[in-house]
């Protein structure tokens, strides 16, 4: 066989390995980014998110010129979640699947205090305790209860919502009053926006109950 045929071969052999390897590349280029399509294009649902917010509560018969600060409550193991918590038989903890708290449950008890005590116009500021606000008392509070409470299967569920909370002298570092409140409400469906308008009510009288123990506190100091 003459030189420039065997070239020629040569060159068309070499020429065929040059598209079948850049075939196979793109075929791989396409595939990842397909791959990565379904990965950030995911069909998995987004949890349902649930706020909730104090209803106007009546003005306070007295206005107090102290500086009141709300803590970061603790909370009882389980419910220191973003999850909506529900108990079942037998004290088994468990969660509502695909719906949760706009934040943790001591953040939404916080913000739910500070925005109660805000619209009772009772003292010359009303904060969270992280603000800025040199504070005259803080209340630290701890979230007992949070929770769905199934008492039969089947049935629609009460929200039980108990709140603990010291109220902290920062002057004398000394604590003023020891409070208790505790609420719980029966969901008119065993539905979840049922369940979660429940929680609303449980955790208002809760936080009205606490407040008026609080300014009762308060007359006696």
């Amino acid at each position: 066989m003459h030189s420039s045929a065997v070239r020629h071969q040569e060159h068309s052999h070499g020429r065929s390995i040059r598209c079948f390897t850049r075939t196979c590349l793109a075929l791989l280029c396409a595939t990842l980014l397909s791959a990565c399509g379904s990965l950030l294009q995911s069909k998995v649902e987004e949890p349902l998110v649930y706020r909730l917010q104090p209803s106007t509560a009546p003005t306070a018969a007295m206005a107090y010129s102290a500086e009141l600060a709300v803590s970061m409550p603790t909370a009882t193991p389980g419910l220191d979640t973003a999850r909506i918590a529900v108990l079942r038989a037998g004290n088994q903890l468990d969660y509502f699947y695909g719906a949760r708290w706009g934040g943790t449950t001591p953040q939404v008890v916080q913000s739910f205090l500070v925005a109660l005590l805000q619209s009772q116009q009772a003292y010359k500021s009303a904060v969270a305790e992280n603000s800025r606000v040199d504070p005259d008392y803080v209340l630290d509070v701890e979230v007992r209860d949070f929770q769905a409470e199934y008492r039969s299967e089947g049935s629609a569920p009460l929200a039980h919502v108990s709140l603990m909370a010291t109220l902290i002298n920062i002057k004398s570092r000394a604590a003023v009053a020891q409070l208790h409140s505790s609420a719980t409400v029966t969901a008119t469906d065993n539905r979840l926006g049922a369940i979660v308008a429940a929680f609303q009510s449980a955790l208002q009288q809760a936080s009205v109950n606490l407040s008026e123990q609080l300014t009762a506190s308060l007359e006696k100091h």
